[in-house]
């Protein structure tokens, strides 16, 4: 999807980066999706009804309809189209879940476009779902994305989950959690660990630096994580250069409990009736 492989808005850059443009995978059509694997070439095809068969037989607790995600460069008729589909697909994934103990979301797209963003927010929020998903392009800047989640959260139940797809830098999450966002996964964190990079407040540290290659401090001094807890950064350090996968690992265990804690925090502050406190104090210091 969007922002699995690539950023999702043009100001964002990540580590790792597709070196070439790709061959296009799949195909849809009513019925579904037929793709190549990217394994081994095989031709695979995907239905609402068989998407559901495989993410019980998983066994997840929180499982999502099969849905057409749109990218940034699918204009207002293409997207529209998409969106019917997307609709007819959420009622057919709805039939085919047998299983009562897992929550099934259905996701609302329709881009950028306010109308099919409400048109979606409305249909969806109609269904039987569990929660709520928000997927697809959220546009071509923050300021969009903002704009997004505000025109859907302000039609979704609040008494049901609301998931926001792809996104997890801690300033998005904040901006997320401000318009009425419960959820959030992104590849982020693990992302940037696998190249070595920290998750430390707004801020980051590029462990492979060779100012770190004698260091005895560990990561992050402020952090209670397994690995800030007992390895310094100038082991990691030697990981990484030695191309070792503890490295990956160990930086992946703190960025996952940096994301984790930081949310933690979030939801206390509201308990506490403090959030946009906590979100001004988090954003100054970094």
């Amino acid at each position: 999807g969007v922002g699995k492989i690539a950023s999702i808005f043009p100001s964002e850059e990540f580590a790792d980066k597709p070196k070439e443009a790709r061959p296009k995978l799949a195909k849809i059509d009513e019925d579904g999706a037929t793709f190549t694997s990217h394994i081994d070439g095989s031709t695979r095809r995907l239905t609402p009804e068989k998407s559901i068969e495989i993410q019980q037989k998983l066994g997840a607790d929180i499982i999502l309809a099969f849905d057409e995600c749109t990218s940034p460069l699918h204009d207002y008729e293409y997207t529209k189209n998409a969106l019917a589909r997307t609709h007819r697909w959420a009622e057919r994934s709805l039939k085919a879940k047998t299983n009562p103990k897992q929550a099934l979301f259905g996701i609302v797209q329709g881009g950028e476009y306010e109308d099919l963003r409400k048109e979606s927010a409305n249909f969806i929020s109609s269904l039987g779902f569990d929660g709520f998903a928000i997927g697809g392009s959220l546009g071509k800047s923050k300021e969009d994305m903002h704009k997004v989640l505000e025109w859907t959260n302000s039609i979704l139940p609040e008494e049901k989950p609301r998931h926001l797809l792809g996104i997890g830098r801690p300033e998005d999450i904040f901006e997320g959690v401000e318009r009425g966002v419960d959820m959030f996964d992104c590849v982020m964190p693990t992302r940037l660990a696998r190249n070595g990079t920290l998750l430390l407040g707004l801020g980051r540290i590029d462990i492979t630096n060779a100012r770190f290659a004698a260091d005895p401090n560990p990561p992050d001094k402020s952090c209670r994580c397994y690995t800030c807890s007992n390895y310094s950064r100038a082991y990691l350090n030697h990981l990484f250069k030695a191309k070792e996968i503890l490295g990956h690992r160990l930086a992946s265990i703190h960025n996952l409990y940096f994301i984790v804690n930081l949310v933690k925090q979030i939801r206390q502050s509201i308990t506490e009736d403090r959030f946009l406190e906590f979100k001004k104090e988090f954003l100054r210091s970094g």
